[in-house]
């Protein structure tokens, strides 16, 4: 950027502070009005299908393009929906499972290492509990008038 786009740019900057607020009101179109049962049911919708776009909400909620379009935003904006990406596809942040019940990558886990725990407890142990005896408990007592001196220090035999 050389100094002349510089000195453009902070001086629409300053000028933007100088732009009544009316003007930039009228600019904003207002949303429209979403029915007040649209949002259960769409939040509905879209955690049992995991996906949903403006289109799709339009279609099964019999609402207008504009309508779905806003709804689909507020969606985004509670965090039920994730961003959507470039087909305009957006994923739910907490989809239902086939089971009806919704369960995060932390609790499949948990349940996962439980049932594995579960199964290790029940198998059959491969060693066995029982210490065997080998008869070796009395070697140390008789073993030990043998293996020190009474001696503290003991001293090597001169080489010579």
């Amino acid at each position: 950027m050389n100094r002349r786009q510089f000195t453009a740019s902070l001086g629409a900057l300053a000028g933007a502070a100088a732009l009544p607020f009316p003007a930039l009101r009228a600019a904003t179109v207002a949303a429209p009005a979403v029915p007040p049962t649209a949002y259960a049911w769409a939040h509905l919708i879209v955690r049992a299908q995991a996906k949903a776009s403006p289109a799709m909400l339009a279609r099964q909620l019999g609402l207008s393009p504009e309508v779905a379009q806003s709804l689909f935003d507020t969606l985004i904006r509670d965090g039920v929906l994730r961003a959507p990406g470039a087909a305009g596809i957006a994923q739910a942040a907490h989809p239902l499972h086939s089971t009806g019940h919704s369960a995060t990558a932390p609790q499949a886990l948990r349940k996962r290492m439980q049932n594995l725990m579960e199964r290790a407890k029940s198998s059959r142990r491969l060693v066995k509990d029982d210490t065997l005896d080998v008869g070796c408990s009395k070697t140390v007592q008789e073993e030990d008038h043998d293996a020190s001196t009474p001696e503290y220090i003991q001293e090597s035999p001169v080489r010579g």
